[in-house]
This record gives structure tokens, sequence and C-alpha cells, in this order.
């Protein structure tokens, strides 16, 4: 009788032990977990809207100012950083314009007091064939005028082509980056030339 009471209680021992240890590894197993979320959400709240890449942890701030010329006026304001719901890019808007889905793979960002003053913002594939597009911006801007210009635009890694109609003028611009290929075509007027205001704020698009 003696024995099998000590064997009970050596069995009874063990498995306090077995569910002591069990309860502090589930206990240490939970804490990364935690600490994983604290940091992940610290990283996404600490500046907002990060603009990520794929993998890439470039964080982005909430806003930074843009300078820009109207009508050969130098002006610099304030941009908050948008992303689209559209296509899977994020960039700078100046607070007077607006950003809204067009169509499918189409976004166009647009002056608010006056929406006719507007740009479209299409995402091109990374294998994209520039002769192509190039062809079918010329041909979309001969429907409107036979003389295409070269709107002297400083654009970073890119071409223009530019079309007068009236007080209409239509731009279209060519930004081959590897990264990001993008077709913006402004719709403008001759006295309200947005173009240099589009085109800063195009060149803070990141894609992802």
């Amino acid at each position: 009788m003696t024995s099998w009471t000590r064997y009970i209680g050596c069995a009874a021992f063990a498995a306090f032990l077995l569910t002591g240890c069990g309860t502090t590894a589930d206990e240490n197993a939970d804490q990364p977990q935690e600490d994983s979320v604290n940091e992940e959400n610290e990283g996404n709240t600490s500046h907002g809207d990060n603009g990520n890449n794929g993998n890439n942890n470039k964080v982005r701030l909430m806003e930074q100012n843009l300078q820009y010329t109207i009508n050969g006026k130098a002006i610099e304001k304030t941009a908050f950083l948008k992303r689209s719901d559209n296509q899977p890019f994020s960039l700078y808007v100046l607070q007077q314009f607006k950003l809204s889905a067009e169509e499918p793979g189409k976004d166009i960002v647009f002056l608010t007091e006056d929406d006719s003053i507007y740009m479209r913002i299409e995402l091109l594939k990374a294998d994209v064939n520039w002769d192509e597009v190039e062809k079918n911006v010329q041909a979309q801007l001969k429907s409107l005028s036979d003389t295409i210009v070269d709107p002297a635009l400083d654009v970073e890694n890119g071409m223009g082509f530019e079309v007068k109609s009236g007080d209409d003028v239509i731009t279209s611009i060519l930004l081959k980056d590897e990264k990001a290929p993008v077709r913006l075509t402004m719709f403008t007027k001759k006295d309200k030339d947005y173009r240099d205001a589009f085109l800063q704020m195009a060149m803070t698009l990141m894609k992802g």
C-alpha cells in the first residue's frame, strides 16, 4: 500500500511539473507575437501611410512641400500623401487638387475649383513597348491638331508631346521609369497653365 501511494504521489508531482512547463511555454510563445504586432503598428502609425513597394520598407511622410510655377509665377504649397483605390500607387497631391478614379486603370488629379483642369494617370506594364505607346499618343493628339510640339517641360527620364486647340492645351508625358512606367495626359488652358504643378505631383508617384 505504501509503494502504491508513493507511486501515485510521484506521478501527480510529475504531471504538475509538466503542466507548469506547458503553461510557461505557452505564455512565452505568445509574447513575441504581441511584440511583433506592436512593432508593426508602431511602424504604420508613426509616419502614417507608408507607400510600400512590395517588400520595400521605405516610409513616406503624410505631407511635403512642392515647388511649381503657374503662368510663370513661382509657388510653394503643401501636398498630402494620397493612395489610389483604383491603381497600385501613391503620390503627393497639392491641397487645391483631388485624386479620383476615372475608370479601371486610369486615375485623375483635378483642380477642385475647375475640374476641366486635370491630369490623367495610367500605370503601364514593366515590359511596355515604348515605340507603340509613342505612336498611340501621337495618333490621339493628331485627332485634335496636326501640329504636335515638345511641351518644353523639364521631365527627367521622360518625353512629352503637346497640341493646342483654341484655349485648350493637351499634354502627354511618358515617364520611362523602369520600376513605375507611367503615361500622363494633362488637360489645361492657356490662361491656366497648371502643367508644372501636375508634373511635380506626378514626380512623387510611387508604385506599390
